[in-house]
C-alpha cells in the first residue's frame, strides 16, 4: 500500500484511507450482490436486476477505492468511486417504486391506489426516479471536473437532483400508507404488510443518506461543513456505505418473491397483437378529440377505460 502522503497536492484523500474498512465492505457488498442473484432466481423474479444494479455500482464504488488506497495519485480512479458511490442508491430506490407497483396490482382487487392503476403509479415513480438519476449524473460529471466553478455548480446541480428524489419520495410514502390502508383482511396482507415495512425501511436508510448529501454539498465545496466530511474517512462510511449496504440487507432479510407470488404477481405482458391494437384504440380516440375540438359534437372521453402503457419495459 502507498505512504500516506497528505502534503502532496496529487493525493486524492484529505486523511489516511483505511484499507481495512474498504476491504470489508468491499467484501459485505459482494456476499450482498450475490445473496440477491440467487434469491432473484429462487423466486423468478426478473425485475430484481434494478436492486442488483444498485449494489453492483456500490461493489464498484468501494472496489474502485480499494485500488485507489494503494494507487492513490490516480484522479481517474478517484472520479470513477465517487460517480458510482452518489449514483447507485437511485437503483435501490428505483426497485423500491417497482415492488409497490407489483403490491398495488397483486393485492388491491381494483389494481389502483388514489385513482391511479398499479402501472401508472410504477412509471410516475420511475420516471421521476430516472429524472432525479440524470440530474445528479450530470451534477457528478460536473463535480469531479478541476475547475472550481464547475465543481461548485456540479455540486449545486446533484444537491437539487437528491432533493427532487426526496420529494418523490415523500409521495411515494403517502401512496404506500394509502395502500396499507386498502388492504383487504385476506390471506395475503400479513405478507403484503410485512414487505411495505421492508419498503419503508430501504427508503428511510435512502432518505438518511439524502440529508447528508444535502447537508455536504448545498453548504458549496469551500464551506467547512463540506471540507470537515472531506477531511475525515468514517463520514463516507456511516452515512454513505453503511446505510446502503442495509438498504441491501433488509431485502434479503425479506424478500419481495415471499410477498408476491405466482402469474398475478407481475404486471400482465401484452401480446403484440394487443399492442397494435391498443395504438389504434389510442389513435382513434385522438382523431375524435380532435373532431370534438372542431365543434362536431360531443364524444364521451373514454380514455381511462383503455389499457395502460406497457409496463413491461419498466419491469426489465
Amino acid at each position: 500500500m502507498a505512504t500516506c502522503d497528505l502534503k502532496n497536492p496529487n493525493y486524492t484523500f484529505n486523511y489516511c484511507p483505511s484499507l481495512g474498512a474498504a476491504i470489508l465492505f468491499t467484501v459485505l457488498y459482494a456476499i450482498a450482490v450475490a445473496g440477491h442473484l440467487f434469491l432473484a432466481y429462487m423466486y423468478r423474479k426478473p425485475f430484481c436486476w434494478v436492486l442488483i444494479m444498485g449494489g453492483t455500482w456500490e461493489l464498484i464504488s468501494i472496489l474502485t477505492r480499494v485500488v485507489l488506497i494503494y494507487s492513490p495519485y490516480n484522479q481517474s480512479l478517484s472520479n470513477v468511486s465517487f460517480v458510482f458511490l452518489v449514483l447507485a442508491p437511485l437503483w435501490i430506490n428505483a426497485f423500491d417504486y417497482m415492488v409497490l407497483g407489483r403490491m398495488i396490482y397483486y393485492f388491491l382487487p381494483d389494481h389502483k391506489v388514489l385513482g391511479l392503476r398499479a402501472e401508472r403509479v410504477a412509471v410516475f415513480f420511475i420516471t421521476s426516479d430516472i429524472t432525479s438519476f440524470l440530474i445528479q449524473l450530470c451534477g457528478a460529471l460536473f463535480a469531479i471536473r478541476k475547475n472550481a466553478t464547475s465543481t461548485t455548480q456540479g455540486l449545486h446541480l446533484y444537491t437539487a437532483g437528491v432533493c427532487i428524489q426526496e420529494a418523490v419520495i415523500i409521495i411515494f410514502f403517502v401512496f404506500s400508507i394509502v395502500f396499507q390502508r386498502r388492504l383487504p383482511s385476506a390471506a395475503g396482507s400479513s405478507e403484503a404488510t410485512k414487505l411495505a415495512y421492508i419498503l419503508y425501511a430501504s427508503l428511510g436508510l435512502i432518505t438518511y443518506r439524502i440529508i447528508f448529501r444535502i447537508v455536504e454539498f448545498s453548504a458549496g465545496a469551500k464551506s467547512s461543513i463540506h471540507r470537515a466530511i472531506n477531511d475525515n474517512e468514517w463520514y463516507v462510511y456511516v452515512f454513505d456505505e453503511a446505510p446502503m449496504f442495509l438498504a441491501l440487507v433488509v431485502f434479503l432479510i425479506y424478500h419481495p418473491g415471499r410477498a408476491l407470488k405466482g402469474p398475478g404477481s407481475e404486471f400482465p405482458k401484452l401480446t403484440k397483437e394487443q399492442k397494435v391494437e391498443r395504438k389504434e384504440e389510442k389513435k382513434r380516440i385522438k382523431e375524435e378529440r380532435k373532431l370534438q375540438r372542431g365543434g362536431h359534437g360531443h364524444i364521451s372521453n373514454d380514455s381511462n377505460d383503455i389499457g395502460l402503457v406497457d409496463t413491461d419495459v419498466e419491469a426489465r
